[in-house]
């Protein structure tokens, strides 16, 4: 069980017991509820829930008619569901690389990606970080393009006020038990403010209509149990992120200059998913945390475009030179809302100290 589930044990049990005994396990009122909250605490109109973040990917989509033949321009940096999502509905991935000073695609050389093939764009709000959105928007706005924001770091991450998910075709959240919500085995949603396209894919997430099969769907829906637990949980996102916000803002403070830190942009609301820094010498770093009972991990060690899995593409490291460099470097601090402030100054000052 993760340390964040501990406060939650007897109300997840409470919880279990009830849908044992009312042999409550798949859609009712339990999902209904926790779209309704999940929709208006990210201020979209329309929530659809399914069974985890990488199928949202994959239904968006599918909603979206995506097709083979098809070119889809996504991120270096990612975990592979956003690549795999692309390729699950027969379209070709186009990897960008991110920018030199961020860990979000490079908007500047999305351009040079488009092609006559080119029907949208998924950028990934990375570790928490939200993407330029505004320049993507005017990029696929250009080029009539839509875009997919994957938001499956972002929960209540802003931009100039307005949430993630809420500027693109479709925003998609994964409720994986290491998220900033996330439930107790796998869940997702996407969220949209176009009614028809919510009824899509309100669909496609259901066998295409249980009964009525309009169309060719999957299986993917959100646990009856699953969805209990996020309405339990929830209450706790916003509080949550703000002590997020408050330990990244310790890191921030306390963290001297040989280590390269977040580069925070204006006007965006930063969830902290992790902590993210960049360092040199990272695993002798690793192994003197460790040493001191501090546990780090690396978000993420091989960029996608030179994954096994994409060998067929025939990817060179030059062109993702900025997300080749990062993964080289970066490092995940702990960061969770129980910490307190005496654990993160020790952190720091045991960084300070193995660089000074």
């Amino acid at each position: 069980m993760l340390i964040d589930n501990i406060k939650y044990k007897k109300s997840l049990i409470e919880v279990f017991s009830g849908h044992i005994d009312k042999s409550d396990y798949i859609a009712g009122s339990s999902v209904l509820k926790f779209e309704k909250k999940f929709s208006k605490i990210n201020n979209s109109k329309y929530c659809i829930s399914c069974a985890n973040g990488s199928d949202a990917l994959q239904i968006a989509l599918k909603a979206l008619n995506v097709k083979p033949g098809d070119e889809v321009i996504t991120t270096s940096l990612s975990w592979v569901a956003t690549s795999a999502s692309i390729t699950s509905v027969g379209a070709k991935v186009i990897f960008c690389d991110i920018e030199k000073n961020g860990f979000n695609i490079d908007v500047e050389l999305i351009k040079k990606k488009i092609t006559k093939k080119t029907v949208g764009i998924i950028p990934v709000h990375l570790y928490g970080y939200p993407a330029q959105i505004f320049d993507l928007k005017k990029i696929a706005k250009k080029y009539n393009l839509w875009i997919i924001e994957d938001c499956a770091q972002a929960h209540l991450a802003e931009i100039r006020g307005k949430k993630v998910g809420n500027f693109g075709k479709f925003g998609t959240f994964s409720f994986f038990p290491g998220k900033n919500l996330g439930a107790l085995g796998d869940a997702g949603c996407l969220v949209t403010n176009n009614k028809v396209l919510a009824n899509k894919a309100k669909l496609i997430a259901n066998h295409g209509g249980k009964g009525l099969h309009i169309l060719e769907g999957i299986n993917s829906r959100l646990d009856s149990i699953q969805a209990s637990f996020l309405n339990l949980k929830i209450l706790d996102l916003k509080k949550n992120t703000k002590k997020r916000i408050k330990i990244a803002n310790i890191y921030q403070k306390n963290l001297n200059n040989n280590i390269i830190l977040p580069n925070l942009k204006k006007n965006h609301v930063n969830v902290f998913h992790q902590y993210v820094i960049r360092v040199k010498k990272r695993n002798r770093l690793i192994n003197y945390l460790k040493k001191n009972k501090i546990d780090t991990q690396i978000h993420y060690k091989r960029i996608l475009p030179l994954l096994k899995a994409y060998k067929y593409l025939n990817l060179k490291r030059k062109d993702f030179i900025n997300s080749y460099r990062a993964s080289k470097e970066i490092l995940s601090l702990p960061i969770s809302p129980e910490m307190s402030k005496k654990k993160i100054i020790k952190i720091c000052n045991l960084i300070n100290n193995f660089y000074d």
